[in-house]
């Protein structure tokens, strides 16, 4: 079975959340070894990762506009064929 342009716009919308987790993640985990090893870290540190999390989150919501869009072009097209298929003639009973 192939799977639709919305299938797969959620498949890619999920490798990018997931992504975006893990890069959360990642810079909590440095923040927190570095001051295990003494380090001293301001507020402000693991803000370098702000600009990559704005640009992945811009991106997750491209897709979920390219998902509504996809399931607007189906509705459409379904639409289309719906109003294109012969009707079939109804029978009227005489009384």
């Amino acid at each position: 079975m192939t799977r639709s342009h919305v299938e797969r716009l959620g498949e890619f919308r999920e490798i990018l959340v997931a992504t975006r987790r893990e890069g959360v993640r990642n810079v909590h985990h440095t923040r927190d070894a570095m001051r295990a090893s003494g380090f001293q870290i301001g507020d402000s540190d693991g803000s370098s990762y702000g600009a990559e999390l704005k640009a992945l989150q811009e991106e997750i919501e491209a897709v979920d506009r390219a998902i509504e869009d996809e399931m607007r072009l189906a509705l459409a097209l379904e639409s289309a064929a719906q109003s294109r298929r012969p009707t079939k003639p109804r029978i009227v009973k005489g009384t």
